[in-house]
């Protein structure tokens, strides 16, 4: 058995097969944001900043599918709806990967695999550049953290293994469609980043794709009109995957985890036996860990 080794890995479900590229109408930007994710990466301090953060407000009020941090703001308030009314975790999970990573095209100057130091606010209450970067920072490498748990390790989630394979299966394949033409387009390389963020919420958003994708592009629209600005976006969504994380860890597949640990540990395994260790075996309201196999 081997000892957990401090790494997290990441996926985008945007990311294309590399024999697509010359079909892609993805913006540059996106396209180097997207080649420079390592599948495998050491923990971001932010990342653990943030989970701790949200653990300690757990205490008191419990696991929250990362609704307890958005409803601490009117902002916050407003993208409830994304996370409401869903058949499970995983799509959950999708939706809001989708669009953290549309609004990762819109700020690339936040993305940091090792960013600095969080300094401390400004007075006046307005972040600083390294607290925005830190947000960023834990929120896209959660984001990409559970992307990856969807696509390679739906057992240690609280859905249906089959029913999630199937989701993501479905909107990746509709996302790829979506994001390359029929007839071998070139791509827009030239689109600065806030072009390539409207142009992705053009194309995801579009009437006749997966209702999952258009959620998404919807989201992505929102967080990047909110009166708190790109500050409040990135400080949400840190919030929201931090909350989700923890929601996600509790589970009763002993044998899941252990095989996880064999393969040199999961993040979510570290959880798991943390919140264990506290009392938190379960979740609010859990009185099934599947979602429907069927209607998605």
């Amino acid at each position: 058995m081997r000892h957990w080794n401090d790494k997290m890995r990441q996926s985008s479900l945007l990311l294309l097969h590399p024999r697509q590229f010359h079909q892609l109408v993805l913006p540059g930007c996106l396209l180097r944001l997207l080649d420079r994710k390592k599948k495998n990466v050491e923990v971001p301090t932010a990342v653990k900043a943030c989970i701790i953060d949200a653990l300690r407000s757990t205490s008191s009020g419990g696991l929250s599918k990362g609704t307890t941090s958005l409803r601490q703001s009117q902002d916050g308030r407003s993208l409830l709806w994304a996370c409401n009314g869903r058949k499970g975790t995983s799509d959950t999970i999708l939706v809001w990967h989708i669009a953290t990573t549309i609004l990762e095209v819109r700020h690339p100057h936040h993305q940091h695999d090792d960013p600095p130091q969080q300094t401390p606010t400004p007075q006046g209450g307005r972040p600083s550049s390294a607290s925005i970067s830190d947000k960023t920072t834990a929120a896209t490498h959660l984001s990409r953290y559970c992307a990856c748990l969807v696509a390679s390790c739906p057992e240690l989630l609280p859905d249906d293994d089959t029913w999630s394979e199937d989701l993501y299966n479905k909107v990746k394949n509709d996302a790829d469609r979506a994001l390359t033409t029929s007839s071998g387009g070139i791509a827009v390389s030239s689109l600065s980043p806030e072009a390539g963020y409207l142009r992705l919420i053009q194309l995801l958003g579009a009437t006749q794709n997966h209702e999952l994708l258009k959620d998404a592009a919807k989201l992505a629209a929102q967080l990047g009109e909110l009166t708190g600005g790109e500050e409040m976006a990135w400080e949400l969504l840190a919030g929201f995957w931090s909350e989700l994380i923890l929601y996600l860890a509790p589970s009763d597949n002993l044998k899941g985890h252990l095989q996880a640990v064999d393969r040199g540990g999961e993040l979510i395994t570290l959880l798991w036996a943390l919140l264990t260790h506290i009392g938190i075996i379960d979740r609010p309201g859990n009185t099934t860990a599947s979602a429907p196999a069927t209607g998605v």
